[in-house]
C-alpha cells in the first residue's frame, strides 16, 4: 500500500483536528486515540510520551481549577473535564505525529508564501531555543548551588520578557526586510 504524500498527510492532519473539535463524546474520543496510536506505527511510547510531556502540566493545572470550581459550586465537572483532557490529549498526540513523520518543507511546496513563513517561524524557534540555552548557561556557570525555586521562577520570567522581546524586534526586521524584496506582496 502506498502511502500518501506529505501534502496529503498535512490536509488530513488538518481535517482530523476539526472533526477531532467537532467530537463532544469520550468514548469516541478514547477510540480515536487508540486508532491513532495504533496507525502511527513504530515508536508509539515515545510519540505519546512526546505528545503527554508539553501539555502534562497544562492539563493538571486546568483539571485542578475545574475540581476546585465543582467544589465550590457544587456543579458536576467530571463529564466537561473527562471530555477537555481525552480532547486535548488526542490533538497533541496527533499533533507529535503529524511532527514526526511530515515534512513541512515538501508539504507546503505548492504554496511558497507558506513556505516563506515557515522558514520565518523556524528561524524564531531556533532563536528561541538558543536565547533559553543562553540564559540556562549563564545561570549555571555563576551559581555553585542550584538555584530556589523562587530564583527558578525570576529565571523563567526573565527568559520570557526576553523572548517575548527578540521575538517582537526580530518579527519585525524580518517583515520589513522580506517586504523590501517584495516577497510578502502575495
Amino acid at each position: 500500500m502506498r502511502t500518501p504524500g506529505h501534502s496529503a498527510r498535512l490536509a488530513l492532519y488538518l481535517g482530523t483536528v476539526i472533526a477531532v473539535t467537532l467530537v463532544h463524546h469520550p468514548v469516541l474520543l478514547l477510540l480515536a486515540l487508540a486508532v491513532i496510536v495504533l496507525l502511527s506505527g513504530d515508536g508509539r511510547a515515545g510519540l505519546l510520551l512526546r505528545a503527554g510531556r508539553p501539555v502534562f502540566w497544562v492539563l493538571l493545572l486546568i483539571s485542578s481549577g475545574y475540581l476546585v470550581m465543582g467544589w465550590l459550586t457544587g456543579e458536576p465537572v467530571l463529564a466537561p473535564l473527562l471530555l477537555i483532557n481525552l480532547r486535548v490529549l488526542v490533538l497533541a498526540v496527533l499533533t507529535a505525529w503529524m511532527v514526526r513523520d511530515v515534512d513541512l518543507d515538501r508539504a507546503l511546496v505548492r504554496w511558497p508564501g507558506a513556505r516563506r513563513w515557515l522558514v520565518i517561524v523556524r528561524g524564531q524557534v531556533r532563536l528561541f531555543r538558543r536565547l533559553v540555552q543562553d540564559y540556562h548557561f549563564a545561570q549555571t556557570s555563576r551559581t555553585v548551588v542550584p538555584a530556589t525555586l523562587r530564583q527558578r521562577y525570576r529565571r523563567s520570567a526573565a527568559i520570557g520578557l526576553a523572548a517575548l522581546d527578540k521575538g517582537v524586534h526580530n518579527a519585525e526586521m524580518v517583515t520589513l526586510a522580506m517586504r523590501s524584496r517584495g516577497a510578502l506582496h502575495d
